[in-house]
């Protein structure tokens, strides 16, 4: 009788029976909130700090692009309940130009937040102005309701 032959698949086997054996037992020692539906419950905001200002840069070096930078806006919790989404969203009129980034809340996210939007990049067709008017604005988009938290009204600064 070989017995290394057998070592691969009683690998296999141990390898199954500790994943099934500890998949439902995890799930169970979770606290409700964690394992609840993303989405769901609710957030209370004791105060948002927005920036006042964005740009587009114009790239360097001959390049014609223009790169969006929107500074990081700041949250700061009263009460969290549960799995809420918070987004942060920079629309601008001139250049009919939208961007939002979604925050997943949960037990963890602590009594703060710091919301950021990622740069975007802009052909240079479309900037023609030296601003632009723009809304920042912090949405609370928990179950079927959407509700803004935070708005300001943002000039987007045009850097050739």
């Amino acid at each position: 009788m070989n017995l290394g032959s057998n070592v691969p698949a009683v690998a296999a086997a141990l390898i199954l029976v500790g994943t099934l054996a500890s998949g439902p037992l995890a799930l169970a020692d979770r606290p409700a909130e964690q394992t609840g539906t993303i989405g769901t419950g609710s957030v209370a905001v004791s105060e948002v700090r927005l920036p006042e200002t964005a740009t587009l840069q114009q790239g360097q070096f001959g390049e014609e692009s223009y790169y969006l930078e929107v500074p990081d806006a700041t949250v700061v919790f009263e009460r969290l309940e549960g799995r809420p989404i918070l987004t942060y969203k920079l629309a601008i009129d001139g250049l009919e130009y939208s961007r939002e980034s979604a925050f997943f809340l949960g037990p963890d996210t602590g009594d703060r937040m710091q919301l950021s939007l990622e740069r975007d990049e802009l052909s240079p067709e479309t900037v023609q102005n030296d601003s632009y008017a723009g809304v920042l604005r912090v949405i609370d988009r928990t179950g079927e309701e959407s509700r803004v938290v935070a708005e300001r009204n943002v000039t987007v600064q045009v850097r050739r």
